[in-house]
């Protein structure tokens, strides 16, 4: 019926023709041009079981099986390493807390705890420590350091913020991002007593950077095509009246439900991205050097016979500029990936300096044909067909629609979260920024780690102005 075919006000017939102007006969049938403009605006579930070892020992892998239930109490009591603890489900279909570690003990043995903490994290995705407050900073980086071994930390959200500072009069940022006024600055002490691969978010701009990871659902990194394998957060203060919860979704859940001909359309778009982050009142951060990026929206992550597809790009708009489709990204793998964006046409795609753009001239033609800009319209339409899936705010669907997808991670002071940053997409709730309560001040405060590891999807830095070189790792 028309109803059935009529989807957020875009028609089949509209649908169609919109799609066809990027897709040839030989790729897809009409019909089916049509169930991928419609299915990416319709929602998707879940249907995964939660699986959590029985016990999380070393040298026994075994223990780490994917096999292994929680059963009808959802809550078992297990071994950690030798420790007594009780685990529990965060989601149906990742994530795991564990209440009665004393992961402080467990640093005695790097190795075994490295091991461990990774092999969890290969099964489950996420791991939450409940009562971690006695762990000093310096601990939680020695931590994140074990977990990713030889790849290291990163320290860009953290080094440059006296750079920034400097720059602003009065502690003020110009603008809040969202229609004029002062938005509030960090001030520096909330970096200086801290290890520089510790990034503070805060709610209060005397002890953190505000307004983080409220752009969108995003894995970190994504932006400027430097994935970080890991991510940490360490609740140091939380909200006593409800608010400052984490959204967490599992991308490969997402795409797994989608079908083969929607995972295969996905997997064909790319996104160039702005230049430069901002938190409206945080800090400003270009690690690219203002060098234009192209990111593919599906990436292969893990090895082996883990190897699945999972979102690579920031999911909102303001960090866009531009969206493409290009056939021979569908081949998928990181090696064609590569060969990809060593094409020289890139350099006359991206940006707005080459000779083909200030000329005029399209995407296709820059390429012969092998990359199509959609408009902006377009974009937006697959952008929002994800993001209606995973919600919860601001998209007019129920909060129970997006359960079977999402996680509403409500942090407890003392928490200890580790999570897979190329398979978790996450975003911040409106509520992570609420400075008072009952016209009391309240404080949140999570110390953030982020941990690098091989395997960055292959993407697209457009070559410094004077030198040329492409990075396509």
């Amino acid at each position: 019926t028309k109803g059935a075919l009529d989807c957020c006000g875009i028609g089949i017939r509209a649908a169609m023709h919109r799609v066809a102007r990027v897709w040839s006969p030989s790729q897809a049938s009409w019909a089916q041009l049509a169930r991928i403009r419609i299915f990416l605006r319709q929602p998707a579930t879940a249907t995964a079981t939660q699986r959590v070892p029985r016990e999380f020992a070393v040298p026994e892998v075994d223990a780490f099986a994917k096999d292994a239930l929680f059963g009808e109490s959802q809550i078992i009591s297990t071994k950690f390493l030798g420790q007594s603890v009780l685990a529990s489900p965060l989601h149906p279909t990742f994530g795991v807390r564990i209440d009665g570690c004393r992961l402080a003990e467990l640093m005695h043995d790097p190795p075994a705890l490295a091991t461990t903490l990774r092999q969890l994290l290969q099964s489950q995705k996420m791991v939450v420590f409940s009562g971690q407050s006695e762990l000093e900073p310096e601990a939680h980086v020695a931590l994140c350091k074990l977990l990713g071994g030889s790849a290291g930390l990163d320290d860009t959200f953290s080094s440059n913020h006296a750079a920034g500072l400097s720059e602003e009069e009065g502690g003020h940022w110009p603008g809040d991002g969202g229609g004029g006024g002062l938005a509030l600055r960090p001030t520096a002490n909330a970096y200086e007593a801290l290890p520089p691969a510790v990034w503070p978010i805060s709610n209060q701009p005397d002890r953190g950077t505000v307004n983080a990871g409220d752009g969108g659902f995003h894995c970190d990194g994504a932006w400027f095509g430097d994935h970080f394998r890991y991510m940490s957060f360490l609740c140091r203060s939380q909200l006593s009246h409800g608010g400052g919860h984490t959204f967490f979704a599992s991308s490969e859940a997402l795409l797994r439900a989608l079908g083969p001909e929607e995972r295969h359309f996905l997997a064909g778009v790319l996104v160039e991205y702005t230049d430069r982050m901002v938190y409206p009142g945080g800090n400003s951060i270009n690690p690219s050097g203002g060098r234009p990026t192209v990111i593919p929206l599906v990436s292969e992550s893990g090895t082996g016979a883990d190897r699945q597809l999972a979102i690579s790009a920031f999911l909102d708009p303001k960090y866009w500029r531009r969206v493409y489709l290009c056939d021979a990204a569908r081949e998928s793998s990181p090696e064609a990936r590569r060969r990809l964006f060593a094409q020289p046409f890139w350099r006359q795609i991206v940006g707005d300096d080459s000779a083909g753009r200030r000329g005029g001239e399209s995407a296709e033609a820059m390429s012969a044909g092998a990359v199509q800009e959609l408009a902006w319209a377009e974009g937006a339409d697959i952008l929002e067909g994800i993001n209606v899936r995973l919600g919860p705010e601001g998209v007019g669907r129920p909060d129970s629609a997006h359960k079977s997808l999402t996680l509403s991670m409500q942090w407890r002071e003392g928490d200890l979260g580790f999570y897979c940053n190329r398979t978790l997409l996450h975003r911040a709730s409106a509520s992570t920024q609420r400075r008072e309560s009952h016209g009391e001040p309240e404080l949140r405060l999570m110390h953030r780690i982020s941990i690098k590891g091989g395997g960055t999807p292959p993407f697209y830095m457009a070559p410094p102005p004077r030198h040329g070189h492409v990075h396509a790792e």
